[in-house]
């Protein structure tokens, strides 16, 4: 019934010939058939036998796969080829548990075809392992009636990874490596390297980052280069560590974490720098001109010494032009391990003693102050000579009228907490920029008005925008007014310093004022020329009229100054494109209870004058808390500004970012300075939490254990331990005390 052919009939065969018969085979079951066809003839009959087998899905595999090395949690592949070495389309599935994985897990081959199956080996723990995979294959991968397997093997190891300082010849075993920076220039940056080091059998894939949980309110001051890779066994890895510091006196400490999958122990490396900055001092802190004619001249120098291997950028903060004192050069530069000698001249234009305080910015310092004191002499007037030890004298009545309450007026007292603050962060003197009703609520500032506060001026910066109604008009004056009060109880003599040819002047240039009154002068704006820039600083000379009952005080005149800037460009004219770098263009104030100070340098690099001035925007209000000094201000081609911001943070500013436009130029260009303020209380953290757990110790013995401490603060903290007396003969700790600055371990 499986065979058929077509009906019986007789067939004759003539000598030589053939005859074909056709015989159709009809299978119904998929197995092996055989039958046979009888032939008669008139010798007798034969049989032909018929065999017939349908075609099989055959699949041929390798016995054993061996998988390369692995690292415990990372993974190795291979491949197995897969042929279908049958005649008829073959359906396959895969079958395999963990940690091995076959890629495809299942798929359709055409007859002759071959692939590749991709074994992944991916072990959790580190042993040998031994596996078979299976495979069903056939016409449909679910109805597969065949199967074949495989035997997957794979060895897992551990993976361990090592930090190798270069520079390091002896290597320690124990704690982790250090990369040590040592003092770097502010502003300069320092490369080295450090190693990864794979000294086991099986390649590793790590990645490096910073250690989580640290200060990073501002960013590192730490780059690296490498941040992943994979390791071969026995290979090595230069990692490239740039330390950039940007703030003076700063201590960077930083921790680079090694991770990798498998690892047993945690892998860091420390690294550490140093900020160092120019360190400048003066060869005298007075320069004493003694008793100089009228419409003389006296001429002093003064040595500027740098011991610090860093470049200083100084700046005295005095207008030469508008003063009676003059330093040259202004502003410049002192080479390392070097020094330069300044001028100080002294013209006096009226008999009377001259004093004031003038400061020497020191870009990323604190500034210095030099005391310039002289004594005009007319045929009619001779006042005393005013000589460097009264200013010594004179600061030591001054705090004594601070503590005594009969003192010159109501704002010495007020004041007493300010000042004595402020004399042990500067040794130095000071009154405030702002009226005297707000004084008690920020700190006094040397900047603003080196002297005593008996005399303030409001407000100490002015601006002229003038502008000329058509190209041919005339130019005209443009007038302000500031007002001056007198906090002392007796009464003053004011003087202007009058300079010829100065765009600037005051009227009245000198009167007098009465005890605790207050008054106001107008300042004029008369450019002579148009289309430029002018810029300066007005000052003005404050003194006792009669001797006032306070003892033995001597008498001592104070300088207050006016800054001022304006421009005369007509309406239709384009104001200078300035060309000018301010750098940096971030401050990050330190994280200080007290007084921080930071110094931004603008530079003008272009062929004309440049003016700025803060513009303080409604959207980006300055707090009362920061002050940028000087707030406006004339460059002349070729030199520079240094500029001071000061801040206090409060415990309710725990970090504030303004972002300050300086206006150029009296137009539309600007330049953005960032500055950030922050205050931040102490923070520490243990490693493994509050809790220290010792092992059962034997009577006479003893254990220990080690407990990490870090500094999650952005200031240094200095830390002690506190063991009860009780306990003292049970526990010690060492160290018991020590410093950790930010970001540090111990």
């Amino acid at each position: 019934m499986f065979f058929s052919t077509v009906n019986p009939e007789t067939v004759v065969l003539c000598p030589g010939t053939s005859f074909s018969l056709l015989v159709t085979f009809r299978p119904l079951q998929r197995c092996e058939y055989k039958d046979s066809i009888q032939f008669q003839a008139k010798e007798g009959s034969f049989q032909v036998c018929l065999h017939a087998v349908l075609p099989r899905h055959a699949l041929k595999v390798p016995e054993t796969v061996m998988l390369p090395l692995c690292a415990v949690q990372h993974s190795t592949q291979t491949s197995l080829p897969l042929k279908n070495v049958s005649k008829v389309l073959l359906s396959f599935k895969w079958y395999c548990a963990a940690p091995f994985q076959l890629i495809p897990e299942q798929g359709l081959l055409k007859p002759g075809q071959e692939c590749l199956i991709a074994v992944d080996f991916q072990p959790l723990e580190a042993q040998v392992f031994q596996q078979e995979a299976h495979c069903r294959f056939g016409e449909d991968g679910d109805k597969a009636d065949r199967c074949c397997t495989v035997l997957l093997q794979g060895i897992a190891k551990y993976p361990y990874l090592q930090l190798r300082n270069p520079s390091k010849k002896e290597r320690n075993s124990h704690g982790d490596p250090e990369l040590h920076f040592g003092s770097v220039p502010v502003g300069q940056s320092l490369s080295t390297h450090f190693e990864i080091f794979n000294p086991s059998p099986v390649n590793v894939s790590f990645s490096l980052s910073r250690l989580s949980g640290g200060t990073d309110m501002f960013g590192s001051d730490f780059s690296w280069d490498v941040t992943s890779g994979k390791m071969t066994p026995g290979g090595s890895q230069q990692v490239l560590v740039t330390y950039s510091p940007a703030v003076v006196d700063v201590v960077s400490v930083e921790y680079l974490s090694l991770s990798y999958r498998g690892a047993l122990s945690k892998t860091q490396i420390k690294l550490t720098g140093k900020c160092t900055g120019p360190k400048v001092c003066l060869s005298s802190s007075v320069v004493d001109f003694r008793c100089v004619e009228e419409r003389g001249s006296a001429v002093k120098t003064v040595e500027l010494l740098n011991s610090s291997p860093v470049q200083a950028i100084y700046q005295w903060n005095i207008d030469c032009r508008n003063s009676v004192f003059s330093v040259l050069p202004a502003c410049g530069t002192v080479l390392p391990h070097g020094n330069i000698k300044v001028k100080v001249l002294y013209r006096p234009k009226h008999p009377m003693t001259h004093h004031r305080r003038v400061a020497c910015l020191i870009l990323h310092r604190e500034p210095l102050f030099l005391d310039l004191i002289g004594t005009c002499h007319s045929e009619c007037q001779q006042p005393a000579i005013l000589k460097p030890e009264h200013l010594a004298v004179y600061k030591h009545q001054w705090c004594r009228l601070q503590n005594s309450p009969d003192s010159v007026c109501d704002l010495q007292r007020d004041q007493n907490t300010l000042l004595n603050q402020q004399e042990e962060l500067n040794s130095a003197s000071v009154i405030s920029v702002t009226p005297m009703e707000k004084f008690n609520k920020i700190s006094m500032d040397p900047l603003s008005f080196p002297s005593l506060p008996f005399v303030t001026i409001e407000p100490s910066e002015l601006l002229f925008n003038h502008k000329t109604t058509s190209p041919s008009s005339t130019l005209s004056a443009v007038s302000q007014c500031v007002s001056i009060t007198n906090h002392a109880k007796g009464k003053l003599s004011l003087i202007w310093t009058v300079i010829q040819d100065s765009p600037f002047y005051v009227a009245p240039s000198s009167f007098e004022l009465a005890p605790l009154k207050s008054t106001t002068v107008r300042v004029t704006y008369e450019p002579k020329q148009v289309n430029t820039l002018h810029g300066g600083e007005l000052e003005c000379f404050a003194y006792y009229k009669d001797d006032p009952d306070t003892g033995k005080l001597p008498c001592q005149p104070w300088c207050a100054t006016v800054r001022v800037i304006g421009h005369s460009f007509q309406p239709d004219k384009e104001h200078f494109t300035p060309s000018c770098i301010l750098k940096p263009h971030q401050v990050v104030l330190p994280a200080l209870s007290g007084i921080s100070c930071q110094t931004v340098l603008l530079q003008n690099d272009g062929d004309h004058p440049l003016t700025f001035c803060l513009n303080h925007r409604p959207d980006n209000a300055l707090p009362k808390s920061v002050h940028i000094l000087p707030a406006c201000g004339l460059i002349q081609p070729g030199n520079h500004q240094i500029i001071t911001i000061r801040a206090v943070p409060t415990e309710d500013s725990h970090k504030q970012l303004f972002n300050l436009p300086l206006q150029l130029n009296a137009a539309k260009f600007t330049k953005e300075l960032t500055v950030v303020s922050v205050f931040e209380k102490p923070r520490v953290s243990f490693e493994n939490g509050s809790r220290l757990y010792f092992h059962p110790t034997a009577v006479g013995s003893k254990t220990q254990r080690t407990h990490s401490i870090r500094n999650l603060s952005c200031v240094p903290v200095k830390f002690q331990w506190s063991i009860s007396e009780t306990e003292q003969t049970l526990i010690f700790v060492k160290p018991d005390a020590g410093k950790l600055h930010p970001n540090e371990s111990s």
